[in-house]
This record gives C-alpha cells, sequence and structure tokens, in this order.
C-alpha cells in the first residue's frame, strides 16, 4: 500500500500514522480509567500536580483521544489530499512528542514547575506541521477547517494545564469543555461524511438498489447548529446565575438533537445490523442525538444531572466513534477485508455498555453510584484492552498486500 515501506529505522510500525498512535490509544484507555478507579475506589493518589478529576479529565482528553486524532489525520490526510504520508523518523518523532506529553503529566509533581505542561503542549505543533502543508495544497476548502480545529484544541489543552502552574485553576474546567467540544464537532463532521458513504458502498456491494440518502441541507444546519450549541454551552457555564440562559441552552440543545435525527433520517442504519463495522458507526452517531436530547432534558426540566449530556459526549460518542475509526482504517490499509470479528463486536457492545453505564449512574441511589461508575470504568477499559491484543498485530506487522 502507499507509505507502506520499511526501512532500518521505520520499519512497519513506522510506515503509517494509525499504527503508533492507534496502538498507543488502545493502550492507554485501560491504562487512565483502572487508575482512575482506583482513585475513585482505593484512595491512589493522582499522578501529577492537579486535582484527581482534573488529572482524569485531562488524560481523557488530551491524552487517549488525542492519540487517536492524531492517528486519523495522520491516516486520512493523506487520502484526501492524494500526498504522501508521514512514516519513518518523522512519524517516530511525533509519537515520541505523545509519549514526553504522557510521562509529563504523570510526573508534573516531580518536574520543575511548567515543564510537564510544557511537554504536554509540544504535540499538536508537531502535527500541524505534518497536516497543514498538504491541507493547503490541496486546495479543497472543506478541509481548511481541520488545522483551525487543532489551533483551538490546543488552547483548550493550554487551559486545563493551568493549574498545574497555579494560574487560573478555574479556567481548567474550560478548558476540558473546549477540548471535548472540539472533538465532538469533528466527529460530527466527518461522521456525517463517512457513515452515509460507507454505507452506500457496502449496500451497492450486497445489490441493493435503494441508495443511502443524505440531504445537504439537513447536514449542514445539523453541524452549525453542533457548533453553535457547543459554544453557547460554554458561554452559559460562565453564566452560571441565568436562568433564563439555562433555558435557552436546553432549548438549543432540544433543536439540535432534532437537526441530527433528520441528518441521519435516510442512512439506513436497519440495513447495517448484519455489519458491526458499519452499524457502530452509526451508534456513535445516535450518541449525538442522545447527548443533546439528554442535555435538553436537563436544561429545561432539571430532571437529569447537568453532567449528564457532557458524558453522553465524551463516554458515549466519542467512546464509540473512536473505537470505530480505531477498528476499520488498520483493516482497509493493511489489505484486510472489511469484517469486524466475533471479538471485536463484543468489544462494540461493551463499549456501549460503558457509555450507558456512565450516563445512568449519577441517577442511581446513592450507595449504588459508585459501583455504577466502576461497571462503566470497567467495560470501557475492557473494550479498549480487547482491542490492543486483537488489533496489536494487525498495527504491527506489514501489510498482508
Amino acid at each position: 500500500m502507499s507509505g507502506e515501506r520499511t526501512g532500518a529505522f521505520s520499519g512497519a510500525f513506522f510506515s503509517y500514522g494509525f499504527r503508533p498512535f492507534f496502538l498507543s490509544a488502545g493502550c492507554y484507555a485501560p491504562i487512565v480509567i483502572v487508575y482512575w478507579l482506583g482513585v475513585l475506589s482505593g484512595g491512589w493518589p493522582a499522578p501529577s500536580g492537579a486535582s484527581p478529576i482534573g488529572w482524569h479529565g485531562h488524560e481523557m482528553v488530551f491524552g487517549w483521544a488525542v492519540a487517536a486524532l492524531c492517528g486519523f489525520l495522520l491516516t486520512a490526510v493523506p487520502s484526501w489530499t492524494s500526498s504522501q504520508p508521514v512514516t519513518g523518523a518523522a512519524l517516530a518523532f511525533l509519537w515520541l512528542l505523545w509519549l514526553l506529553g504522557r510521562a509529563g503529566i504523570w510526573f508534573a509533581a516531580s518536574l520543575p514547575s511548567g515543564v510537564g505542561p510544557a511537554l504536554d503542549l509540544l504535540l499538536i505543533p508537531g502535527l500541524l506541521i505534518c497536516v497543514l502543508p498538504p491541507i493547503y495544497r490541496n486546495k479543497e476548502p472543506r478541509h481548511y477547517v481541520f488545522p483551525v480545529f487543532l489551533l483551538v484544541f490546543w488552547v483548550a489543552d493550554l487551559l486545563s494545564l493551568l493549574p498545574y502552574t497555579s494560574a487560573w485553576p478555574d479556567r481548567a474546567t474550560t478548558g476540558l469543555y473546549l477540548g471535548t467540544y472540539v472533538l465532538i464537532v469533528m466527529l460530527t463532521i466527518i461522521g456525517g461524511r463517512v457513515v452515509p458513504n460507507f454505507t452506500r458502498g457496502a449496500l451497492r456491494a450486497q445489490g441493493k438498489e435503494q441508495g443511502v440518502e443524505t440531504s445537504e441541507r439537513a447536514a449542514k444546519a445539523a453541524i452549525l447548529g453542533v457548533v453553535f450549541a457547543l459554544a453557547f454551552d460554554l458561554v452559559v457555564r460562565s453564566w452560571p446565575g441565568a436562568a433564563f440562559g439555562k433555558l435557552l441552552n436546553g432549548a438549543v440543545a432540544l433543536l439540535v438533537a432534532v437537526l441530527l435525527g433528520l441528518r441521519a433520517r435516510g442512512w439506513r442504519f436497519q440495513d447495517t445490523l448484519d455489519n458491526p463495522l458499519l452499524w457502530i458507526l452509526h451508534v456513535g452517531q445516535g450518541w449525538l442525538i442522545v447527548a443533546f436530547a439528554t442535555r435538553a432534558v436537563s436544561s429545561l426540566t432539571g430532571w437529569l444531572p447537568p453532567t449528564a449530556g457532557f458524558h453522553a459526549l465524551g463516554a458515549g460518542a466519542m467512546a464509540a466513534m473512536i473505537l470505530a475509526f480505531m477498528t476499520r482504517a488498520p483493516l482497509g490499509h493493511t489489505g484486510r477485508p472489511l469484517r469486524a470479528t466475533r471479538v471485536t463486536t463484543f468489544s462494540y457492545l461493551l463499549v456501549i455498555g460503558a457509555g450507558a453505564a456512565r450516563v445512568v449512574s449519577p441517577l442511581l441511589p446513592a450507595s449504588w453510584q459508585l459501583p455504577g461508575l466502576v461497571l462503566a470504568g470497567s467495560l470501557f477499559a475492557a473494550a479498549y484492552a480487547i482491542y490492543t491484543v486483537e488489533y496489536f498485530p494487525i498495527l504491527t506487522r506489514p501489510a498482508v498486500r
């Protein structure tokens, strides 16, 4: 395949961006969650100079999810722009920046002030250096937004790291939410492209005549709605005393849930139930609808906790979509059939269960909430641990063609 070459330094592992970064995301997710469960239920100390919740949130968004983001963009951008992928020493160096960032956060308390956060902030600039030139040489306007997203994501990371330097600790939560929302917008855009396209291709291969329908107007309205709703939520979050703002936030979230539902109406989810690689993509996009509907109920009625919608985005949509991309892309780019094994399908069920448990656990009686969180974390960790074991040979060995 293009870019799949070996050499004294690179080998198969550094022949494409999805290899080191998807494997890292698969390995790191269980590590962070298991340690977090130890902090919650076993009294383990948070491994950094920030609060336990701050460390957990940062490493899920700017540690685990950013590894998956790097793997995706380093794989997708060459396909989008017909350019050569980043390989060999350059890819190894970018991966080293991710590793240094993780070490900087885990051992921030043992390092001179500011060194840990500084190490963590190196990755996104390195990724931008890799993806910016081919995107702008390609002159495709719809791709220009992704470098902008990366810049905003870097600012979010910076805000989330301020407590490590004792500056503006109240902005750490803003950074965490902003980083999550940038990823959600990207997943909304990318999902709107790949879900109907992949579904259309699979159904065509089965000889089914009726095509998958996608309304451009509904797609654009849904994306703009998501962007506006998430931006508005950040404003309302810093304006907590305004009841009208909270009600308006709920109304906007309800509208976005409807728009997302309209966008997905013609995607023919019912015809993908025999293809796990497809239905998990639909489920991931379905979580977006659930998340905004949950936020609407929370804001308009108070029947659900304010964090329910946020966890539906993170533990639901983000977790499912990332696993979907991390299982599909390596198969196609290494010449393997696009079929999910039973083991892969089981990991999908686990990650869906983890998202549901995380959203529901705060609704349980007080004595059941910690066990609910432990269940959610355990299911999530198991899903990604299974992925790591199953996909390790695929990610580390040469392509089969």
